[in-house]
């Protein structure tokens, strides 16, 4: 039953760390890519009138 018990418990650890590599990278792109976004409307909304842009 230990036995058991402590394979669950090594298998929980190595996929928290798994979930772990996976969600750190994603929350960058997420921000970056947000801030992208934000940063291409603020300059749209700044960005003087042209009659040649449409």
């Amino acid at each position: 039953m230990q036995l058991i018990e402590s394979g669950v418990r090594g298998f929980s650890m190595v996929y928290q760390l798994g979930v772990d590599r996976i969600l750190i990278p994603l929350a960058i792109v997420v921000g970056l890519a947000g801030g992208a976004m934000i940063g291409s409307e603020i300059a749209q909304l700044h960005a003087p009138e042209s009659p040649y842009m449409h």
